[in-house]
């Protein structure tokens, strides 16, 4: 009896081990991201290469027709390198991606320079570039 009453004891403890934890479920599922903070960027040069500040940059979703606002610009740490997308608005893009339109203007010239990128977020872990130039060179 006692070796049944073990046995028993025994099964029940190892079942409430193998008991689920349950995470949180979002509209997105659960699912495992790093702690990794991304960012999707562009650089603006002049004619020659040199890295440049730009005046009015946009950040514009043709997709859901609406302007974004991905943070500030990173001119201030590297000059030329401005902020596309990131992980701070991941929900304003598609898990599959939206059409953005990105616009700055050389403030030397008063030329304004408008490129396409395509870029995923929504469920996605993180913002990515699916497609879209490295820079932009002003003529």
């Amino acid at each position: 009896m006692h070796r049944n009453l073990i046995a028993l004891l025994i099964w029940v403890v190892l079942f409430s081990a193998c008991t689920k934890t349950h995470q949180k479920n979002s509209a997105c599922g659960t699912q495992v991201c790093s702690d990794i903070f991304t960012a999707v960027e562009v650089h603006f040069t002049d004619n020659t290469g040199k890295s440049i500040k730009v005046s009015n940059f946009t950040v514009f979703d043709v997709t859901s027709n609406k302007q974004l606002y991905p943070g500030l610009p990173t001119a201030n740490l590297l000059v030329g390198y401005y902020t596309v997308a990131s992980d701070s608005n991941i929900k304003d893009y598609s898990t599959d991606g939206d059409v953005i339109k990105v616009s700055g203007t050389d403030s030397a010239t008063g030329q304004t320079k408008t490129v396409n990128f395509k870029i995923s977020g929504g469920c996605n872990c993180h913002v990515a570039k699916i497609s879209g130039p490295d820079s932009v060179a002003f003529d």
